[in-house]
Formats: C-alpha cells, sequence, structure tokens
C-alpha cells in the first residue's frame, strides 16, 4: 500500500515545480533532468535492497515516482507541440502506445530475469540505461520548445480556472485514470470470485493482462488510422461502448462478462491522450502549467477503485461495476460536449 501512496503522492510534489523548470530551462532540458531524476531514484532503489533497507527501498521508489510523474509533464505537451497541430493527438497516442508496450513487456521481462539476475541488479541496470538517456537528450539534436515563464505560478493557476475546456479536460483525466485502474484491479476479483468465473488468482492475474494488452494495441491501431476519425467523435463512441460491456458484465456473471470487462481495454486505448490533448490546447504559455495539472489528476487512480471496492463490501462484485459505468458516461459526455464546441467554432 506504501507503494501506491509513494507513486500518487510524487506527482502533487514535482508537477508544478517541473512546469516552471520547463518554463525557464525549456523542455529539453527539463526532460533530461526528469530522466536523470529517475536514475536516481533506480539507484537508490537498488543500494536499498542490497542492504536490505525497507526505509530506503520505499525512499528510492519515491524517487523514482517523481522522475516518471516530471517525465509526463514535459514529454506529453512536447510531443504535441513539435510538429503539425492536426497530427498532435495521434502523435501522443502513439508515444502512449509505446508506454503501453513498456507496461506489457516488463513483467515478462522481469520474471526472466528476476531469478538469475536479481533485484537489485535490475534497477542497476534500468538505471544506467536512464542515465544515458538523460545525457543523450541533453546533448542530441532535440527540437527544444520554452514558454516565455512571464506571469508568475500563482497567476499561472488562477488563469488556467478561466479556462473551461481546461477545467473539464482536468475532471475527465481524473475520471479516466480512475476507472481504467479501477477495472484493471478490481476484475481479477470478478474472474477469482467462485460465484462467477472462479478462476485462480494466478490465472485471473495473467488474463488480466489481456485488458492492459488490448489498450496498447488500439493505441497503437489509433495512431495510424486516427487521420480517419474526428477525435471527440471516437471519444464519445468508446465511452458508450465502455458503459454498454459494463452493463453486460454486470448482469451476466460468468466467462461471457468476463471477456466483456477484458475487452474495455481496447476502449480505453485512445481516451487519455486524446482527453489530455483537448485539455491544453489553446493554453499557449499555459501549457505546462496546465500539463502539470494534468498529470496530478492521475490521483484518480488511487481513489475510483478504493470507492469501487468499498461498494463491494457493501453489496457485490457485480454490481460495484456501476462505478466505472458513470464514469464513463462522464467521459462520453465530455466528448459530446468537446465535439460540440469545436463544431461551433
Amino acid at each position: 500500500m506504501l507503494v501506491q501512496i509513494a507513486f500518487y503522492l510524487a506527482p502533487f510534489v514535482t508537477c508544478i515545480p517541473c512546469s516552471q523548470v520547463m518554463n525557464r530551462l525549456g523542455y529539453k532540458v527539463s526532460l533530461s533532468l526528469s530522466l536523470l531524476l529517475a536514475a536516481v531514484g533506480g539507484c537508490s532503489f537498488s543500494f536499498a535492497i542490497a542492504m536490505g533497507s525497507f526505509t530506503g527501498s520505499l525512499v528510492g521508489i519515491f524517487v523514482i515516482a517523481l522522475g516518471v510523474a516530471a517525465m509526463q509533464v514535459v514529454a506529453n505537451p512536447y510531443v504535441t507541440q513539435i510538429g503539425e497541430v492536426r497530427t498532435a493527438s495521434r502523435r501522443l497516442t502513439f508515444t502512449s502506445s509505446i508506454n503501453s508496450l513498456g507496461t506489457t513487456l516488463a513483467p515478462l521481462i522481469l520474471g526472466i530475469t528476476l531469478a538469475s539476475a536479481g533485484v537489485e541488479n535490475i534497477y542497476l541496470i534500468l538505471s544506467v540505461g536512464l542515465l544515458l538517456l538523460s545525457l543523450l537528450t541533453w546533448k542530441g539534436p532535440l527540437q527544444d520548445v520554452r514558454g516565455k515563464g512571464g506571469v508568475k505560478l500563482h497567476g499561472q493557476l488562477i488563469a488556467l480556472t478561466n479556462h473551461k475546456p481546461f477545467l473539464l479536460g482536468a475532471v475527465t483525466i481524473f475520471v479516466y485514470v480512475g476507472v481504467e485502474v479501477a477495472i484493471g484491479t478490481v476484475t481479477i476479483s470478478y474472474l477469482s470470485d467462485k460465484n462467477i468465473v472462479n478462476l485462480t488468482s494466478t490465472a485471473a492475474a495473467s488474463l488480466i493482462s489481456l485488458y492492459w494488452a488490448g489498450s496498447m494495441v488500439g493505441r497503437f491501431a489509433y495512431s495510424f488510422l486516427g487521420r480517419k476519425v474526428e477525435s471527440m467523435r471516437a471519444l464519445f463512441f468508446s465511452a458508450l461502448l465502455a458503459v454498454l460491456l459494463i452493463i453486460l458484465a454486470m448482469f451476466n456473471g460468468n466467462v461471457f462478462g468476463a471477456v466483456c470487462l477484458i475487452a474495455i481495454g481496447l476502449c480505453n486505448s485512445f481516451m487519455y491522450p486524446v482527453i489530455f490533448y483537448k485539455s491544453i490546447e489553446g493554453l499557449k504559455d499555459l501549457t505546462s502549467s496546465g500539463s502539470a495539472v494534468l498529470v496530478m489528476c492521475s490521483v484518480g487512480g488511487g481513489i475510483v477503485p478504493f470507492v469501487q471496492a468499498s461498494l463491494i463490501d457493501h453489496t457485490s462484485i457485480p454490481f460495484s461495476y456501476i462505478v466505472p459505468l458513470l464514469g464513463y458516461l462522464i467521459i462520453a459526455s465530455y466528448g459530446l460536449y468537446s465535439k460540440s464546441s469545436s463544431s461551433k467554432r
């Protein structure tokens, strides 16, 4: 539990300061420093494991989480600003698909190498890789982007509250990350419950990897085929499809219901990048601060699953999916509103 707290607390510590560094030093240097911070965290974790220190390990994990959060703050808006505006959401979706690929492959690679290398050596190797990537980013020919930084932080945050599309996007990011994580965790209980699918815990945990893999496949597909589909229209219909799949799972507590829940991974695939881009679109010099706030909204991944788990204690596993169902209705409403707003311009 402390590990999850460390990861969800980290964005609140690093995101806003990182946005200010972006304004002063530019995106390129900020990205390099973010990678360096994660490398320091990896080294700290490796040494703490070798020394058998739980507190040191937790500190190392927290520093890694700081670096990861900083990377998100920098990389997401950076990707949208280094190319044509009309392809920005597809570029962000493609980079998100690479992230999903790492999420899918990392447990497999870790499982193969853990017995022979040991946790501390694996993290030490990862830290060296992050350090090299940091140096490559610093010295490489990457295009730089820099904000004007003329407005103080307090003024930037106040200015953001005047952007209704951003505020709605921030709420939707909170909801999206929450329902994505909730389904990815609670569905393991759905699969292993003796009155539903009755799989072993190990089999259920393995099967849920298909949910995350579906998200990866969908992101790759959208990054190449997205030019044929208006992003907010796609978001609206994908969210409605997720609602339908959840309803089927709630009223079919069996293998079919499990398949419906796992299929939601495909619906999720491109939601985060298109919501993120739509939220920061038009923020101009407020982009870095807006990006920081959006990454902080990922705390929904810790809150929504808790709400659903609490509901299970008072009702049942199938009925608890009313929580993500309501979440997807909010996402669908956001997609419909954003599409209507774009049509009026």
